[in-house]
């Protein structure tokens, strides 16, 4: 929930909303922002992001009593995070910390910089929450734009490409394995896309993307994860756009 305006500042905070009571209780009080709230699927905590210490960073809320707290702290701002289906690793964006030359030039107000060489793409990580170790698994070469986990947690979605320069639609999707390895290309939709996401079985890969090229995703699109041709399952019978869609447990898609 977002405050008034405040000076300069629009504080925002999360709050609770039981379903069956519909009673709402607020859960932060810094007089920062929070946002991005997510529930641990195995742990009754809260995962969240929020700069009240500086940078952005994922906090984790306790739900049973006590603080929330920091899960590592850095320089770097945290653009999203997903957790693992076991709820004991988090993935996450954020850029490379800044070097001392960046620095000296943010406080030079030196904003100068050369398109497509000076650019910091933030990289894909994947921290323990435990033991709070971290290991990155791109480099800052790649532009990502989606990240989630598989069901089966051992590697993660990403959408990405390796040409963001290029005024065409070069990005694909990927999986990556959580510990670190080969990206591997499951698919290449042409034009715009979003959205892509694993059944709940890990069989099957789901997405928006146009009909062509462009000019914006419209329809759904199955793909099998071993092979076979990408079907738009929705062109035929439905004359508006997907504008979101979800996995329902008995395997049936729910959109909107």
């Amino acid at each position: 929930v977002t405050e008034p305006v405040k000076g300069s500042d629009r504080n925002r905070d999360i709050w609770m909303l039981d379903a069956a009571t519909r009673k709402v209780r607020q859960l932060t009080f810094s007089p920062k922002s929070e946002s991005q709230p997510r529930w641990n699927p195995r742990k009754n905590e809260l995962a969240f992001l929020s700069n009240r210490d500086g940078a952005v960073q994922i906090y984790v809320l306790p739900m049973d009593g006590g603080e929330a707290s920091a899960l590592a702290q850095g320089k770097s701002t945290i653009q999203s995070f997903d957790w693992s289906p076991d709820g004991t690793q988090i993935a996450y964006l954020a850029h490379d910390p800044k070097t001392g030359e960046e620095e000296q030039k943010e406080k030079d107000r030196d904003d100068a910089r050369v398109v497509d060489r000076d650019e910091n793409f933030a990289r894909l990580w994947v921290i323990d929450v435990e033991s709070k170790k971290t290991h990155p698994l791109t480099t800052g070469n790649w532009r990502i734009s989606e990240m989630k986990w598989f069901p089966s947690g051992d590697k993660l979605l990403i959408a990405a490409t390796d040409h963001p320069e290029s005024d065409k639609d070069t990005e694909r999707i990927f999986s990556i394995p959580a510990a670190g390895g080969q990206m591997t290309q499951i698919a290449a939709p042409a034009g715009p896309f979003g959205e892509a996401s694993i059944s709940r079985d890990g069989k099957l890969l789901t997405f928006l993307a146009a009909r062509v090229d462009g000019p914006s995703p419209h329809d759904l699109y199955l793909q099998a994860l071993d092979g076979g041709p990408v079907r738009n399952i929705t062109g035929n019978n439905l004359d508006r756009p997907i504008g979101a869609y979800a996995w329902l447990a008995d395997g049936s898609i729910l959109g909107l």
